[in-house]
């Protein structure tokens, strides 16, 4: 059993509250690995008061979604272990006014991303595909005893197929296989349906869509947007469509335009007035965007990483962005300068 493994188990049966969070603005690969830690925790220390906290929902069904407590802030409470799931330390999960930061607990990290994190009690990262694939491993390590249900199956696969890109990506390895083997033996997931469900937006979104391509500027082989707070105002713009604009936008367009191999776009906090996420994403083997986002105090995998920056309009949010994006690019680590 790795060293790391014995020391989480050993602060998991040392604790009797156990906080598990991750990253702002959940995607499937921390909602499924923090589900499927809880779903261990309960199964084997059923006496302990395990709570898996985050700010939102999934975006669809996934089982054991029951188990989320939705709150406003990360506070810090009873909690005698907090374990930090698909992130590297605090600053890409909390917020102004989350407490949670200045704990007196244990801290675990169970990550996969290549950014550095803080210095925690134990810091389980063995840069695995997903963070999904790594508590699996963690779990069947630990635990002869341990089973895949139905449920953690279903889990198991939404995370690992999801942060793989349905294994295109260079994070997919044998073992990356050799999991999903394990877990589509208890149930196979179709993945057709989950990410055509995943690929929906609202029809609210279609607005921001527009605004978010008529903002689009094209610099060499870059190309960023934004939406400003005036346009959310006066075109009545929800917080749902802008979510939904924003990732189609990402994930459709940005990398897609003639010429343009990376980017990033800009989308207003819905909890944090003057906060603005930044997403960048590049091809693959062209801008290590990494580099960005931890100069922006973020962080991410090599080819889309995320930052938070603090602006009053989304314009004056990219013009920060572009500032850093000059301190870090330099002609020997891009195809071509950005300004």
């Amino acid at each position: 059993m790795k060293e790391e493994y014995k020391k989480l188990k050993k602060l998991i049966e040392r604790a009797d509250n156990i906080l598990i969070i991750t990253h702002r603005g959940p995607d499937f690969d921390a909602f499924a690995s923090s589900l499927i830690l809880k779903s261990y925790i309960n199964t084997f220390y059923p006496k302990k008061n395990v709570v898996f906290k985050t700010k939102q929902n999934p975006s669809q069904k996934i089982p054991l979604m029951d188990e989320i407590t939705i709150v406003q802030e990360f506070n810090t409470e009873n909690e005698e272990l907090v374990i930090i799931m698909d992130a590297g330390g605090w600053g890409m999960c909390v917020q102004k006014g989350d407490t949670i930061q200045v704990t007196k607990a244990k801290v675990a990290i169970i990550d996969h991303h290549l950014t550095k994190g803080i210095q925690a009690d134990v810091v389980i990262n063995d840069q695995m595909s997903s963070t999904t694939e790594q508590i699996l491993d963690f779990c069947m390590s630990v635990e002869k005893r341990y089973k895949i249900t139905p449920a953690v199956s279903i889990l198991g696969q939404i995370g690992i197929v999801y942060d793989t890109g349905r294994f295109a990506y260079d994070n997919t390895t044998p073992h990356t296989y050799e999991m999903m083997a394990k877990l589509t033996s208890v149930y196979r997931l179709n993945i057709e349906e989950f990410e055509y469900k995943s690929a929906k937006f609202p029809a609210s979104s279609l607005t921001p869509i527009k605004v978010y391509i008529e903002n689009i500027h094209i610099i060499g082989d870059m190309a960023y947007t934004y939406i400003n707070k005036k346009d959310i105002e006066s075109l009545g713009i929800t917080q749902i469509g802008i979510n939904g604009a924003y990732e189609f936008v990402r994930d459709n367009i940005i990398r897609y335009i003639q010429g343009v191999h990376w980017g990033f776009i800009l989308k207003p906090s819905s909890t944090v007035q003057n906060e603005w996420k930044v997403s960048f994403r590049s091809s693959k083997e062209y801008q290590e965007v990494a580099t960005i986002a931890e100069a922006l105090g973020g962080g991410g995998h090599q080819y889309a990483s995320a930052a938070v920056v603090s602006a009053d309009e989304g314009n004056q949010a990219a013009e920060i962005v572009l500032s850093t994006v000059n301190k870090v690019i330099t002609p020997s680590s891009s195809p071509s300068q950005v300004l």
